[in-house]
């Protein structure tokens, strides 16, 4: 009994004591031409990067939000595309662990965008010059941008997509925490 303690003990405590381990899925492989120098900078540097805006119509660019992740530590920024200036977001461990299992709990690496979804919405509820959500999501060695046109109405008057819920959830844990400080 002991033997199979000790071998269990051995050759599986890694995989217990390992890191959370995040797989993209949905995407294409990392392409630095279709980012900003900024984003290919923390490409780079961490193993995980999450980019968030909330993008309005005629409207000046939006701050990003970014997330990071290495070796399970994790940083915010803000990054202001007009003045491209990246600054730290001073927030706690605990409101970014809770950023992080957010975005892992409403499953945003293994989602799809929204285009790539059937959508049986009636043209009767179409709406035009609206906010899109937008993410990008980097790995290592894959990246994907979620894109999802106002979809608090459209979850709305709409049903049936539970990707909007998701992508709505996690846009709400970002704005809160960007707010703050």
């Amino acid at each position: 009994m002991r033997f199979f303690f000790l071998f269990f003990l051995f050759f599986f405590s890694p995989y217990l004591y390992a890191q959370e381990s995040i797989r993209l899925e949905n995407g294409q492989s990392y392409d630095p031409s279709k980012l900003s120098r900024v984003f290919q900078t923390l490409h780079d540097e961490y193993d995980n990067v999450i980019l968030f805006r909330t993008i309005l119509p005629g409207a000046a660019p939006a701050d990003y939000f970014i997330l990071t992740r290495k070796t399970g530590q994790l940083k915010a920024f803000v990054y202001n595309p007009i003045t491209e200036k990246l600054s730290l977001k001073a927030l706690s461990n605990v409101n970014l662990d809770m950023i992080w299992k957010n975005l892992v709990q409403n499953e945003l690496f293994t989602m799809k965008n929204e285009k790539d979804l059937a959508n049986f919405c009636a043209l009767k509820y179409h709406i035009y010059d609206s906010y899109t959500y937008e993410f990008i999501i980097l790995s290592k060695s894959d990246m994907k941008v979620l894109s999802y046109y106002n979809p608090e109405y459209y979850d709305e008057v709409c049903y049936g997509l539970p990707e909007r819920k998701k992508v709505i959830n996690s846009a709400s844990a970002f704005s809160y925490f960007w707010k703050q400080n």
